[in-house]
């Protein structure tokens, strides 16, 4: 009977656990799909290459932003993960081009991925302009 006290007890620990685990999970996904995204002044941006990367877990979303002119005219992908919602999120990436800002509609069904991606071109143009 004790030992049978046990297993339940040891049980119920563990779904609590999972459970907590899941909701820390749910939480931080929400954190990145709601991460607010700025739009730096192209204007202070001198011609160039400018790298990038976030972290989102455990992967790496790089990428590379090209910058003539003050216009954004190029964006490589560095780093992404390799799957079919990662090749999908990289269609933001003519949606930033052509709004000539980060802060764009991230893709419907890759949202966490392209918010990723939005955020590592916002870095490599907040890093560019100083």
């Amino acid at each position: 009977e004790m030992k049978r006290g046990l297993i339940l007890s040891l049980t119920g620990i563990g779904v609590l656990l999972g459970v907590g685990l899941g909701l820390l999970g749910y939480y931080d996904l929400e954190s990145y799909r709601n991460m607010s995204i700025k739009s730096p002044d192209l204007t202070r941006i001198e011609d160039g290459q400018y790298p990038a990367s976030v972290s989102y877990s455990g992967f790496e979303y790089g990428v590379s932003v090209e910058i003539r002119n003050h216009v954004i005219t190029a964006i490589q992908i560095v780093k992404n993960r390799d799957s079919d919602y990662a090749r999908f999120a990289e269609g933001v990436l003519p949606r930033i081009i052509e709004k000539q800002t980060p802060d764009v509609d991230g893709i419907t069904g890759a949202t966490t991925t392209s918010k990723c991606l939005m955020k590592a071109v916002e870095q490599a143009l907040e890093g560019a302009g100083k």
